[in-house]
């Protein structure tokens, strides 16, 4: 997976809409599953702020991220939705986040005598 870096400020696009965006920490960075595709958004993100002036630019980085997956091989998408293709469940930056949250899903679950475990898998 790739992300894009502000160099400026070392902080990480992320998308929040068809235009607007933010910078942010690794953990909500926008992930791209391409190359091409993430320098070709920092190619428009530097074209955009280059005319007001600003000596910013944007780097590709490749970064590990990972996923929850259940015994049926699916991923955590969110707390309604225990199960989801690899492409849309929810990415952890680090894998110490995906072991929290897979402790605490499994802390709550148990408490209502739901017996869930996932196992942490990098993409």
């Amino acid at each position: 997976m790739y992300v894009i870096e502000n160099t400026a400020n070392g902080r990480y696009y992320r998308k929040l809409g068809v235009e607007a965006h933010q910078y942010t920490d690794i953990r909500y960075a926008t992930p791209f599953s391409k190359w091409k595709k993430a320098k070709q958004k920092a190619d428009i993100l530097h074209a955009a702020i280059s005319p007001i002036g600003e000596q910013i630019n944007f780097e590709v980085k490749q970064h590990k991220f990972y996923v929850l997956k259940n015994q049926n091989d699916k991923g955590y998408m969110n707390q309604v939705s225990w199960t989801a293709p690899k492409e849309e469940a929810k990415l952890f930056a680090t894998e110490e986040d995906a072991k929290r949250e897979a402790k605490d899903l499994a802390t709550a679950m148990a408490r209502v005598g739901v017996e869930l475990s996932f196992k942490v898998e990098e993409i």
